[in-house]
């Protein structure tokens, strides 16, 4: 059951935006529906944290923001890292240079709003991607 579930997401996500699993987790998030659709590439973060909450806005200057709660699931802390990506109607990524990783520290069951401001009035969708990093400790 949880494969199929896999499949139908994998799919699913590659039909909305092009999404594709890589080593951590997608949420991709539609402004003009209101919608959001979590791709999962890595079962130990899945099992480890979940989006609670979503909300979509515009700031001043007309481009929209997001805003994207993330709530831990187990008592240790998370050393994670976040980008949120912006798309414009056709699916293309926009100024995919411009935007890199970010530390994000996620306390075990705790919870943590990311925010992430469009960088052109094109984009209408973004996906939010999350991956653990491999501490030294």
């Amino acid at each position: 059951m949880k494969t199929m579930s896999f499949v139908l997401c994998a799919l699913a996500c590659a039909l909305f935006t092009g999404c594709h699993t890589t080593a951590g987790t997608s949420v991709v998030l539609n402004h003009d529906t209101g919608g959001s659709l979590i791709c999962e590439g890595n079962t130990r973060l899945h099992n480890a944290m979940a989006v609670t909450a979503v909300t979509y806005d515009k700031v001043p200057n007309g481009l929209n923001r997001v805003n994207i709660q993330l709530s831990s699931l187990v008592q240790r802390d998370q050393f994670l890292q976040y980008r949120i990506a912006w798309y414009n109607s056709e699916g293309m990524e926009i100024d995919a240079d411009t935007r890199s990783y970010r530390p994000l520290t996620l306390h075990g069951l705790d919870a943590v709003t990311v925010t992430g401001v469009a960088n052109s009035p094109a984009a209408v969708t973004s996906r939010l991607r999350v991956r653990e990093v491999r501490s030294l400790r």
